[in-house]
Order: C-alpha cells, then structure tokens, then sequence
C-alpha cells in the first residue's frame, strides 16, 4: 500500500511538472509589452515611484509565468522620446508597433492612488486601484481587463508626509501588481487555449485533422490581410482552399473579389514565418508561380506569368 501511494504521488508530480512546462512553453511565444496609460491626469504619472514598483513588479510576474516581456524603453530608444508622461491610447500603440521586435499584446494599465481621511479622527487611509486591459498589437482586438483594489488598507502613520506616502502607497500597489499579472496571465492563457477551426492541417501544407495548438503556433490570434494579385478565378478557388487547412487556422473572409484579384481577412494562430512558407510551399504544391511579399500583417501575392 506504501509502495502504491508513492507511486501515485510520484505521477501526479510528474504530471504536474509537464502541464506546469507545457504551460510555460506555450506562454513563451507570446511577446508582450507592458505600458502605462496615464493620460488621465488623475493616474499616477509615469516614472513616479509608485509607477516603477507597479511596473517591474507586474513585468517580473508575467515574465515568470513565461511570457516574453520586453522593456519598452530599451525597443523604443531611437524612435521616440522616452520621458514623455502623459501619453494616450493612440500613442502607446503607435509605440508598440513602431518597435522593431514583433509585439504579440501590449498591456496597458493605470495607477490611482489617493489618501482618505476618516470623518472623526485625524487619521488617512491609502486607496490604490490599478485598472489593466490587453491588446493585440496587429489587429487591435480586446483580448482582457481586470482591476484590482477597492479594500481596505491600513492606516497611514501619522505623521506621514510625502516621502511617506510614496513608499507606502508604493508597498501596497507592488502587492496590487502581482495580484493584477496573474488575473492578466490567467485570462491571456485562456484566450490563446480557444480551439481553432476543425480542418486545419497539423503540418505546414495540406492535412485533414485538427488544429495542434502550440505545434508551431504563435497561440494568440492574429489577422493578416491576404491580398492575391492577377490570379485567375480559379486560381484564386485552389489557393482559398489550400490555405483553410493548414495549421493554426481559425477563420478567414473575404473582403474584395475582382476579376483578376482578391483580398481576404485572414485569422491564424500561426506567425508571419510559418504564414509565408506555407505560402511558398503552396504555391508549389498547386503548380503556379508567384511572388511574395510581406510588411506588417500583410501578405501580399502576385502572380508571375510565363510563357
């Protein structure tokens, strides 16, 4: 019976050990950039030092939960001014796409910190909120949003003047922080675990089976803009039902169709490289020639004619 029990307990650490990996592993495709939205003039402002302890003790959370969190400062010197507070939506993502290295989600947060004074006594309570969403960089879809704060804190010494306070409220909001990345974490791991669409090919080209998830899969969706260029009608058929069955496809539409081209709305779970060698060997395996060129989330290709 000794014996059974370890043995039991020995494969539910192993299992535990290999979901915790595959978990990691899966986490680990995707590029995230955590940023601070504090155009609200009511937000603590960026490179406050409540901002800072906000800031790295969420970046250190997501980053040991897997992800691939880059430092905005580091990507973006060179392209844009890096002390500048105050920033709205519009620019932080103009940021995040800007940047050199791909960005899968961006998360954006805002600091609220204020001081309470009780009715009958001299004496303040700290109330900190901090208010998290995440985007997806290419195609500007909602993926989540959690806030946490709201209870009741301790109260603030007294007295307690500026230097107290900040590294008070900064105590509490580094606490808020990580409860913040791991509501963040949980919902973003269960927005890049939804199924793909039956159908699609576990391998590069072609296939016939489900969709694997994490085979070569960048996880979060993305959408591409597939444009086709002096293709027949035909032509474009072949290609449109080659391209439903490949790996980590999710959905697809069209969104213009001419006689000689046709533009279609493209959601994959695959990334840019495996998108376009798939096309590569597509193009090959369906006996046309074209070239192909890629920029951003779009994919162009244009038929080469021969003699």
């Amino acid at each position: 019976m000794a014996f059974f029990k370890r043995l039991m307990l020995g494969l539910a650490l192993l299992l535990s050990c290999a979901a915790a990996a595959s978990a990691q592993s899966t986490n680990s495709r995707i590029n995230l950039l955590v940023m601070s939205d504090d155009a609200d003039p009511d937000t603590v402002p960026r490179n406050n030092r409540i901002f800072n302890r906000v800031q790295l003790q969420l970046s250190e959370y997501l980053n040991t939960r897997g992800f691939q969190v880059y430092d905005e400062t580091s990507l973006a010197l060179g392209i844009t001014p890096t002390g500048r507070v105050r920033r709205r939506d519009a620019e932080l993502i103009e940021i995040a796409r800007a940047v050199s290295t791909p960005i899968d989600a961006m998360v954006v947060y805002q600091i609220y910190a204020s001081a309470r004074r009780a009715g009958a006594a001299d004496i303040r309570y700290p109330e900190i909120r901090i208010a998290g969403r995440v985007l997806n960089v290419r195609s500007g879809q909602f993926i989540a949003a959690f806030e946490v704060g709201g209870f009741q804190l301790p109260a603030l010494p007294n007295p307690c003047g500026a230097e107290c306070l900040l590294e008070t409220v900064g105590t509490h909001s580094r606490v808020l922080a990580t409860d913040l990345g791991a509501a963040i974490a949980q919902k973003l791991e269960g927005f890049a675990r939804q199924p793909g669409i039956a159908g699609g090919g576990k391998d590069g080209v072609g296939g016939g089976v489900a969709v694997a998830q994490g085979d070569g899969c960048a996880n979060l969706p993305t959408d591409f803009e597939i444009q086709l260029r002096e293709f027949t009608t035909s032509e474009v058929d072949r290609i449109e039902s080659e391209f439903v069955r490949w790996g980590c496809y999710r959905s697809h539409r069209t969104v213009r169709m001419t006689g000689n081209s046709a533009d279609f709305f493209y959601s994959t779970s695959s990334d840019s490289a495996r998108l376009t060698r798939n096309f590569r060997l597509m193009m090959e395996l369906v006996g046309l020639n074209g070239q192909i060129t890629f920029a951003g989330n779009r994919l162009i290709v244009s038929k080469v004619s021969t003699r």
